[in-house]
């Protein structure tokens, strides 16, 4: 896979393609804004389809601690499943925000010969005291705000998960060895994450293979077979 390392080798790389239309970077760029706008929208509703489901399991986990009668198993099977979601919500958080950035570099070497530096160009930084000031803005980063807080939810429930394990003092529960085996595929299903996400090498080339369906042919009043549909 070739390595673009310059604003002549990207126009370079449009070009081999795109040298047809006059007007290929304003197209490219009017796309661009539109996956990355796209992307953004993606950002927030996968943010809130895993605080639902986080939220349900916080529900759970709670409403099982309070019962008159603890059930151990329940809690414990009730922090993995937090687990796995939280830190799949870390994990989906960090590969969105990847994806936000990719289109925001593309939109900074198109935009720059058609309405200049406008997406490099932002407010001047205020001091760095201005953040104890509660009603002034700041450039905090949105989206490292809402990982951090991913990651610390993952943390909690990693914390909560060793809580809930009967460790050798409650050996002696029958539903220990079901509780290890809950624990090893928690165990195994997070490292699956981490393997199945994991990006491809970037050398690693793109393979295309496509199906195509014939299309059946109809039968004419006569008997006779025609790829043309009857008149209506």
């Amino acid at each position: 896979m070739a390595e673009i390392t310059s604003e002549k080798l990207y126009e370079a790389t449009f070009l081999k393609t795109a040298a047809a239309s006059p007007q290929w970077r304003e197209d490219a760029l009017k796309y661009a804004l539109d996956i990355r706008k796209f992307e953004i929208d993606l950002y927030w509703k996968r943010a809130a389809y895993f605080w639902t489901l986080i939220a349900a399991s916080f529900a759970g986990y709670f409403g099982l601690q309070n019962t008159a009668a603890k059930d151990e198993y329940s809690i414990f099977v009730v922090s993995c499943i937090g687990l796995v979601i939280s830190f799949a919500w870390y994990l989906v958080n960090r590969g969105s925000k990847y994806w936000q950035e990719n289109w925001e570099r593309h939109v900074d070497v198109l935009a720059e010969k058609i309405v200049g530096p406008l997406y490099r160009t932002t407010l001047s930084r205020e001091p760095w005291w201005f953040v104890l000031r509660p009603y002034e803005a700041f450039p905090f980063s949105v989206s490292r705000v809402n990982q951090t807080v991913s990651l610390f939810i993952t943390l909690l429930w990693s914390g909560l998960a060793l809580r809930a394990y009967p460790f050798p003092r409650k050996t002696t529960s029958p539903a220990f060895p079901s509780v290890s085996v809950i624990a090893e595929f928690t165990a195994v299903f997070l490292v699956l994450l981490l393997w199945f996400g994991w990006p491809k090498a970037k050398q690693s080339p793109r393979t295309i293979s496509f199906d195509i369906a014939d299309l059946s042919p109809t039968v004419t009043p006569q008997g006779a077979a025609s790829n043309t549909p009857p008149p209506n």
